[in-house]
């Protein structure tokens, strides 16, 4: 018995299902149970109750479990605190927001290549809501997305805060920039919101009241590029963080409008499992943190920011 074989029971207590843990530590279905099988032998009692859909902790199992988390916990903090930084490999599966894709996660990936050029990567980019789905179901290690608000599951780390603003396509809003939107003003234009049920597609409503926006010309979109092209050709106004379209403010192509009502800013986090936190995922965690810092240097505080604790 091993730190692997500790690992294997912890992944398969979690997954309880012997195809799905076989995939997510790259073995065979066969190989898992066989290294099931020879842990039980050695132990001289039953981990896991088998049925033809999954499988199941016996008591035993419950409470070999919980010393195999503390086990393979402090081999991992142990590792972490004699092993050069240079050492660390392995492959990652990171699922990130589209917003924070197109800011932070270049400067995350370069920061990744200098330092630990062993690593590997793979990116799947989403909604907050899927993305944390998928890690819940441990289809992903770690995610940066806005974290929700039931998640006692989940270790945070904050990464950075965008303030939202309307935008809306330079020629359709003919004022000055000294004049101020209104509520009721924004509401004379289609609005482009997120998909139904995503967080920001909440605070629109919260923003406006259901009362008041049932009645209004509203346009769904899970795609931040499309809103983003939805808003170029005139469908409508949306609102967004304006350090994402930083080059179409620039060039004159969109405009954020004054409003005498500030949306919400929205908040993200680099968040896993704290069941399967290893080593490789919490500096991640605190590279996304890093990353998000310098992002934030480069605006203001109404633009963006980072929290002072993590």
């Amino acid at each position: 018995m091993n730190i692997r074989f500790l690992e294997t029971v912890i992944w398969l207590s979690e997954l309880r299902n012997f195809r799905i843990t076989a995939a997510r530590m790259n073995m065979t279905p066969a190989a898992i149970s066989n290294r099931i099988g020879a842990i039980e032998q050695e132990l001289g009692f039953r981990l896991f109750e088998r049925d033809a859909r999954d499988v199941s902790l016996t008591a035993e199992g419950e409470v070999f479990v919980e010393g195999a988390r503390d086990i393979v916990l402090r081999y991992h903090n142990l590792v972490e605190s004699v092993s050069p930084k240079n050492s660390v490999e392995g492959q990652l599966k990171l699922g990130i927001v589209p917003s924070l894709a197109m800011t932070i996660l270049p400067d995350v990936l370069d920061i990744l290549r200098q330092r630990y050029p062993k690593i590997r990567i793979s990116i799947t980019t989403d909604s907050s809501k899927v993305l944390t789905q998928q890690l819940e179901q441990r289809e992903l290690d770690i995610v940066f997305a806005i974290r929700p608000e039931t998640a006692a599951t989940l270790r945070s780390v904050n990464i950075c805060t965008f303030g939202m603003f309307w935008i809306s396509r330079t020629p359709d809003v003919l004022i000055s920039p000294e004049d101020l939107f209104s509520r009721e003003d924004l509401l004379n234009y289609p609005i482009i919101s997120y998909e139904r049920g995503a967080h920001n597609h909440q605070q629109i409503i919260n923003y406006f009241s259901e009362d008041r926006i049932k009645d209004a010309t509203v346009h769904y979109s899970n795609s931040l590029t499309t809103t983003i092209n939805m808003i170029s050709a005139g469908v409508g106004i949306s609102v967004l963080p304006p350090v994402v379209i930083q080059k179409e403010l620039r060039q004159g192509e969109l405009k954020v409008l004054n409003t005498n009502t500030m949306f919400p800013a929205t908040n993200y986090s680099a968040m896993y499992l704290e069941a399967s936190a290893t080593r490789l995922i919490t500096l991640v965690a605190t590279i996304a943190r890093e990353a998000g810092r310098n992002l934030c240097n480069q605006y203001s505080d109404n633009l963006a920011y980072q929290e002072i604790a993590p």
